[in-house]
């Protein structure tokens, strides 16, 4: 018996490439019937192209959303720099508005002179290391007419007096120093004392008797019988008052009415 070789048919795929390319042909060109054909040709490509042109346009779009990134940082980074670099002048500028308030409001206190008296400017030049240390300087001394024992004060009320006078500068003891004692009088009730520095944000008023009117919120200013300052000017508010029937006299603290923490502008009352 006589053995042929194996022959394998050889498969040819170009029969069914022409009858898809002959009916795509016809889905467009034939029009009503073939209609059919046409949408499901469309349907079977159509996963195809969108896969197609979802990957060109990420290749084409790759190098433009590097280069964002890139601008984006470079752009932040120049903004960054440009904010620092803002910063110490909108400082500067907040310290000058807060400046021009404060001198605005200087002026118009120097130009009411509720006190009957004339008012030096002055700047505060130098403190006491020590918060115990209740000297301050001031930039007016001899040769602008200060002299010692005259008071010091600020649009809020009273500073000190003057204890030592240069030829340019001055020193003065703030009333919340222990030496200081200020004739005194309840603003409301009338009630003389003397009140006296006890600590560096406080003050005492003594020697109002007991059968007087002080309470807590009253306003004690400079008394008439003080031959030292001009009479009405604030020198705090009661922040305690109490009496016993065996005492003599009120137990009364007074907080300062000016900030004596804060002095940096100061008059002087000639």
């Amino acid at each position: 018996m006589t053995k042929h070789p194996s022959f394998r048919k050889k498969k040819s795929y170009t029969l069914p490439a022409v009858i898809i390319v002959l009916a795509l042909a016809a889905s467009f060109l034939i029009p009503g019937r073939l209609s059919f054909f046409r949408s499901a040709a469309v349907s079977v490509i159509y996963p195809f192209q969108f896969a197609a042109a979802a990957f060109w346009h990420g290749a084409i779009r790759l190098p433009a959303n590097i280069l964002d990134l890139r601008n984006l940082a470079r752009n932040n980074a120049e903004l960054k720099q440009t904010l620092d670099a803002l910063g110490p002048k909108l400082a500067q500028i907040d310290e000058l508005k807060t400046e021009n308030d404060r001198l605005r409001a200087t002026l118009g206190f120097q130009s009411k002179n509720r006190y009957g008296a004339g008012l030096l400017p002055a700047m505060v030049i130098g403190r006491g290391a020590s918060t115990w240390n209740s000297i301050i300087e001031i930039n007016r001394g001899a040769g602008a007419n200060v002299k010692v024992d005259m008071p010091v004060v600020v649009g809020a009320g009273l500073v000190g007096k003057i204890v030592e006078v240069a030829r340019f500068s001055s020193k003065v003891l703030l009333l919340t120093d222990p030496l200081s004692s200020i004739a005194a009088a309840d603003q409301r009730s009338r009630d003389l004392g003397v009140a006296e520095g006890y600590s560096p944000n406080k003050l005492k008023m003594k020697f109002v008797s007991t059968g007087g009117d002080v309470a807590v919120g009253d306003l004690v200013v400079t008394s008439s019988v003080s031959g030292l300052f001009p009479p009405g000017i604030p020198v705090g508010v009661v922040s305690r008052a109490s009496k016993k029937e065996t005492d003599l006299f009120y137990e009364i603290e007074i907080k300062p009415a000016a900030e004596l923490s804060r002095l940096e502008e100061v008059f002087v009352v000639l």
